[in-house]
């Protein structure tokens, strides 16, 4: 039986620090001593290729880990972007294919609209 997809807007607080407080940790034990960014690249690569079925509002959409998207919405450029896993929270990093800059990785909640979201397509 599959999950029940996760509703975006029902995260709780706390799942919006939980890798920056790992790398913190990391940090403090003397585990890594590489930027949040690079250690959040490195988990990137590394990761295992989860996904995780979400939902935002009546939209029903997949994330897979270590996988690259498009949305598209009117008036605006394409936003391409990587995706990384946290379990079920996903975090995403913006990339400009045009400069290869891949900018620093947010939390995913609240970043799309359901409409750019409807537009989600894996580029590669």
């Amino acid at each position: 039986m599959q999950p029940q997809p996760l509703e975006v807007a029902r995260f709780g607080k706390d799942r919006f620090t939980g890798l920056f407080n790992m790398w913190l940790a990391q940090t403090r034990d003397r585990a890594t001593t590489v930027s949040y960014d690079t250690w959040m690249d490195l988990r990137y690569m590394q990761g295992l290729r989860t996904s995780v079925a979400l939902t935002m509002g009546t939209f029903v959409f997949d994330l897979r880990h270590g996988v690259v998207y498009e949305v598209k919405s009117r008036g605006r450029a394409p936003r391409i972007f990587r995706v990384q896993l946290d379990d079920d929270f996903p975090y995403v990093s913006f990339r400009d294919p045009a400069n290869a800059i891949d900018f620093p990785w947010i939390t995913f909640p609240n970043v799309f609209t359901q409409a750019e979201l409807m537009t989600l397509r894996r580029v590669y």
